[in-house]
C-alpha cells in the first residue's frame, strides 16, 4: 500500500465521550464509563469525538499567526 500524509486545520475542545454522545448524539449514557478525549470540528462541519491518545498524537494546538501562514498565500515568495 501506498503511504500518504495529511494535513488539515481543524477545531476541537475538551471533552468526555458520554459528555459528547448525550450533546452531540443524543445518547444516553446512564451506568456506562467514560474516557477524556476531543470535540472535533472538521472544515466542512462534520463534528466526530476522539479519544485523548488518539488525538494528542495526530494534531497539536496551532496560533492565529500559525494559521494565517498556512491558510493564506505566500505571495511575497512569489
Amino acid at each position: 500500500m501506498q503511504s500518504y500524509i495529511g494535513c488539515k486545520i481543524i477545531q476541537a475542545d475538551s471533552e468526555d465521550e458520554c459528555a459528547f454522545l448525550e450533546k452531540v448524539k443524543g445518547q444516553d449514557c446512564f451506568g456506562r464509563a467514560t474516557r477524556q478525549g476531543y470535540r472535533v470540528v472538521y472544515p466542512d462541519g462534520y463534528v466526530s469525538w476522539s479519544p485523548k491518545e488518539v488525538f494528542e498524537e495526530a494534531y497539536r494546538p496551532i496560533s492565529e499567526k500559525e494559521k494565517s501562514l498556512i491558510l493564506e498565500p505566500a505571495t511575497d515568495l512569489l
